[in-house]
């Protein structure tokens, strides 16, 4: 994000300055501010990752290729290939909105053109949606939905957090004044343009301290038919994976490193995406060349997506494999969250100059 920001307060102070200086009296030229709030719609991120079955963790599990603990089909999970296996929501949000425009109305410049009505306007916003919120992940399947259902994590299971969600915008609109005898001018408008938009996130799987918990927990997941542990595969592979699981509920090495472990990250998501709005409010011209008005917006951007690192990862490196000397090896494992739900509603005051 910071390598966009500056080009961007670039532009809009270069508009500022300018355009006074290409604009004349009665030319059609304005410039603008905004200042508001926004109200963002609830959120909910999909979560993706190439991490590996816990038992099949070298870290946790020295053995897991030999003991029975990990079978073959589990060992391929670790690679570059990303599986969506989780969901998070989060209410809406809410904050603060500001911008500044360029614009050009062709009011003014033939009554009779096709064109009066219009103006044109170059727009920089700002938006910060607060949503600081934890959520926890109870929708799951895959991996997740196994080690959830294994009883591996604390009270409540694995929990994210959204901080806020912020954008830096450069949009391009395009306006139709309704023109009238007073003082008060509706419009209606639509524009299109990219966002450089930051998720604050955070994640917390910690598992629990109490080892004979973690270890009955294999062992109602290998004891209970109703849950289909090889979903794809054979009846073979499900009693392989339940006779895996008895295994690992003898597994004291295993029991003892996985207990208390902790997957963490802090990190700031990033994505530059393309976006649409549609405006509409009232401007009232308090002098020849001065506007105060009232202006409404919605906002819909592309889909968000970024990868992140857990850092520990069950309390160790972000890797599951190491070499002969125990330095990590094999792809890192990362995580992938991703939302079609970046939109917002905005209201703000703005205050025009007409040149």
């Amino acid at each position: 994000m910071k390598k966009y920001l500056p080009p961007l307060l670039m532009f809009v102070i270069a508009m500022f300055v300018l355009a006074p200086s290409w604009a004349q009296a009665g030319s059609g030229f304005y410039i603008g501010g905004d200042i508001g709030a926004n109200f963002s719609k609830a959120v909910e991120f999909e979560g993706a990752s190439n991490d590996t079955w816990s038992q099949c963790d070298e870290y946790l599990n020295p053995d897991f290729d030999t003991d029975g603990g990990c079978t073959a089909e589990q060992q391929k999970w670790a690679s570059d290939s990303f599986v969506q296996d989780w969901w998070s929501d989060f209410d809406g949000g809410q904050g603060i909105l500001a911008g500044a425009t360029v614009g050009y109305s062709f009011a003014n410049q033939n009554p009779n053109s096709p064109l009066a009505g219009f103006r044109v306007e170059m727009e920089y916003f700002y938006r910060e949606s607060m949503h600081d919120q934890n959520s926890q992940i109870t929708r799951a399947s895959g991996i997740t939905r196994f080690k959830i259902d294994a009883g591996e994590f604390v009270e409540g299971g694995p929990t994210e957090y959204l901080g806020s969600i912020t954008s830096h915008n450069i949009f391009g609109n395009v306006y139709y004044d309704f023109a009238n005898t007073s003082r008060f001018t509706p419009y209606i408008g639509i524009g299109g343009g990219i966002g450089v938009t930051n998720a604050t996130w955070g994640s917390n799987w910690t598992r629990t301290l109490d080892e004979a918990g973690l270890r009955q927990g294999f062992l109602d997941l290998a004891n209970n038919s109703d849950i289909n542990l090889a979903p794809s595969g054979t009846a073979a592979e499900d009693m392989a994976r339940r006779a895996a699981l008895r295994n690992l509920a003898q597994d004291q090495e295993y029991i003892r490193n996985l207990a208390g472990s902790s997957t963490v990250a802090h990190t700031t998501l990033s994505d530059t995406l393309w976006g649409l709005q549609v405006l509409f409010g009232v401007d009232y011209a308090m002098t020849e060349t001065m506007s105060l008005g009232l202006k409404g917006r919605w906002v819909k951007f592309s889909s968000f997506e970024d990868n992140l690192v857990w850092n520990p990862l069950r309390g160790h490196v972000p890797y599951v494999r190491m070499d002969a000397d125990g330095n990590p090896t094999g792809p890192m494992i990362r995580g992938r969250m991703e939302t079609d739900d970046i939109e917002f509603f905005g209201i703000s005051v703005n205050l025009k100059y007409h040149f």
